[in-house]
Order: C-alpha cells, then structure tokens, then sequence
C-alpha cells in the first residue's frame, strides 16, 4: 500500500465547460487555537477570541458570470467533511456534481454527491453502490481509494463517469441527473 501526501486545501473555483458559471468551494476551517479553546478549563476559556473558536464547515458559492461580474445564484453547505477533490458544475447551472472528499477519495457517503439549481442535495453516493467493479480491484494508498479515471458532461443533464481499476481496466458509466440515476 502507499502512502499519501495530503496537504491543507484552499479555497478553489469550478467551472463550468463554457465558463458561464462556477463553484467556488471554501474547506472547512478550523482555526489554530481551536482544540486549545476546546480543551481549557472554563476561566482560561475567556481568553480565547471568537475567531479562536469559529469552525467554518465545508461550503460552496455558486456564481453566474454576467457582464456587470459574477451574480451568486446560491450559497449552501456541502456535505464533504473538509472539501470535494473534483468538482463539475452544468452550462446552464442546473446541477452541480461533486466527488470524493479531501485526503479520503473513495471512502463515504459523498463519493459522489449530486446537487441542484439551488444548491440542495440530490443524491449522495458510497462507491460500492456506484462502482461496476468490486472495490478491492482499485488502486488503495493509506488514506484512498483511486477509483476514477475521468468525469465530464456529455449533455445538459447526463454525465460521463471513467472507472479504472488497478489492472488498467476502465468502465464508462452515463449518469442521468433528471433520472439520478446510472443508464
């Protein structure tokens, strides 16, 4: 098994294949002195700043790009932990797709996660529930599971999901997001 070099994510934007719009995905943020905060007896907990005890969960912004700049058109909670590795967001910004989560690919409930137009959850996915192969056939470090290949739109409302397996092989999977489902 291998092991993986993780480091803190940043703040990334997303676009969309035409570039009309994009995701902006802000990490969780847990400040320095948190566990410290955390940790103290109730007189020393005084000492800390609200910014020493603010943790920040996982969110997203999704923008429309307009002549007069971008336009938010929603702003919502992910349900990755720290932050998705891959994101791809539709032309029309209707669906917002998100995979895996930071520094554990393959592994949860948010392998794959759909959202809508609004930014709310559609369907939320483990690999084992969208993986043609059987999942001791991917490639594994520490930490992940190295399960995909490529991901792209082929349509407004269909997706193109690449699975490869440590041997090479790959599976290429349409995905209906009008259906939520694998075709």
């Amino acid at each position: 098994m291998l092991a993986d070099e993780s480091r803190i994510p940043l703040p990334h934007d997303y676009y969309s294949a035409d570039s009309n719009h994009f995701l902006r995905v802000v990490p969780l943020s847990i400040p320095a002195k948190y566990y410290q905060w955390q940790q103290a007896k109730p007189k020393r907990k005084a000492r800390f700043s609200p910014q020493d005890t603010l943790v920040v969960a996982c969110h997203a912004i999704l923008y429309q790009r307009t002549p007069n700049g971008p336009h938010i058109v929603w702003k919502q909670d992910l349900i990755n932990q720290v932050a998705p590795t891959t994101v791809l967001v539709s032309n029309d910004g209707r669906y917002v797709v998100t995979f895996d989560n930071w520094s554990s690919m393959g592994y949860g409930v948010d392998v794959m996660v759909v959202y809508d137009h609004q930014g709310y959850l559609l369907k939320r996915y483990n690999l084992e529930q969208i993986s043609p192969f059987p999942i001791n056939l991917y490639d594994r470090t520490i930490s992940s599971i190295w399960w995909r290949c490529e991901t792209q739109f082929t349509a407004p409302d269909q997706l193109s999901i690449c699975f490869l397996t440590k041997d090479k092989r790959t599976k290429i999977c349409p995905y209906s997001l009008t259906e939520l489902a694998f075709e």
